[in-house]
């Protein structure tokens, strides 16, 4: 089957002469290569697929081309092959013209810009791509020199791991926006505090911000602000301590536990918080005040001993004799 880079020719003498007698060797020969030609695997060259098999076909149709320089506009109907390395810098607005539904993979070389177009390059996003080294992305032909972006790979994109029984997903690490004072309010909008190292989230209306946990933050410890954007940690007491505010007025502390039955012990009589019978001239409701001098220390019988000094609280109901129990307040 004499072929030379996929064009057929007819085997050698194989044309007659007028007026003579056609050779059977030579004819014979002539069928023999024709039909060995015929169930052959037809060249691309010729318009079949060079192979077989429907893998070896696909495969020929997928070849590697040549590289192409970058350029205002990247033709691709002159590369050798479906998948193509683009070399170079400059900016690409256009990538030539070939039928509606034609591919072409292309890999970067190196950093460059895709310029989007609505109409002739239509990118992801419908935004410029600055390529990296690595990158890839398959356009699709729509015809009269116009192009879609049908996918875009970064280089340095971790792809997805899905390990036997231990399925992870691999991603690049996330960085927020950040600002010494940020203050967003679109819904879901997240920024990074660099002061205060804070999150500051936007609601749709306003700002919420999120504050770290204190470092070492146990069991039982009280949490307070000592700014308007920082925590800070009170450890946790031991038993019965009081929780109060420091002498400075800047933060809690733990106080002794109160001696409630010790210091009522230590009261003198007529001090301020202890209870007294006292006699009244007048009729009293409870929770009325009165001052001491006033009354007079008395007995249940109304006999009286002496008055108290400052201010007391009816604690019963002061009638005849007027005699109740009071309380001192001040």
């Amino acid at each position: 089957m004499p072929r030379a880079g996929g064009v057929y020719s007819a085997p050698p003498g194989t044309k007659g002469s007028p007026n003579t007698t056609i050779e059977s060797a030579k004819y014979n020969a002539l069928v023999d290569d024709l039909v060995a030609d015929a169930n052959a695997a037809r060249p691309v060259t010729a318009g079949g697929s060079g192979s077989s098999t429907a893998v070896g076909a696909a495969d020929n149709f997928s070849a590697a081309g040549a590289d192409v320089a970058s350029a205002a506009t990247v033709n691709l109907a002159n590369t050798t092959g479906t998948l193509v390395n683009i070399t170079g810098t400059v900016t690409i607005t256009a990538l030539g013209t070939l039928p509606a539904g034609a591919e072409r993979d292309l890999v970067f070389a190196a950093s460059l810009t895709l310029t989007h177009n609505a109409t002739s390059l239509i990118l992801p996003g419908g935004a410029n791509i600055q390529t990296a080294a690595g990158d890839t992305a398959r356009m699709r032909s729509l015809g009269g020199g116009n192009w879609r972006c049908m996918s875009y790979q970064r280089a340095a994109t971790a792809p997805l791991s899905n390990t036997f029984n231990s399925p992870t997903i691999v991603t690049p690490a996330l960085t927020l926006k950040q600002s010494a004072a940020p203050a967003p309010t679109a819904e879901g909008d997240i920024q990074w505090d660099t002061d205060d190292n804070v999150l500051a989230v936007g609601d749709g209306a306003a700002t919420q911000i999120f504050v770290p946990i204190p470092a070492s933050t146990a069991a039982g410890d009280v949490e307070y602000f000592t700014g308007a954007k920082a925590k800070a940690r009170l450890a946790k007491g031991t038993a019965l301590q009081i929780l109060r505010m420091n002498a400075g007025a800047t933060g809690p502390e733990w106080g002794p536990p109160i001696d409630y039955a010790g210091g009522a012990a230590a009261l003198a009589v007529g001090a301020i918080g202890t209870y007294a019978f006292l006699k009244t001239a007048t009729t009293l409701n409870p929770g009325d005040t009165i001052a001491g001098s006033s009354t007079s220390y008395s007995n249940s019988g109304g006999t009286t001993n002496g008055s108290p000094t400052g201010t007391w609280r009816c604690m019963g109901y002061s009638i005849s004799p007027h005699v109740t129990l009071f309380l001192r307040i001040s």
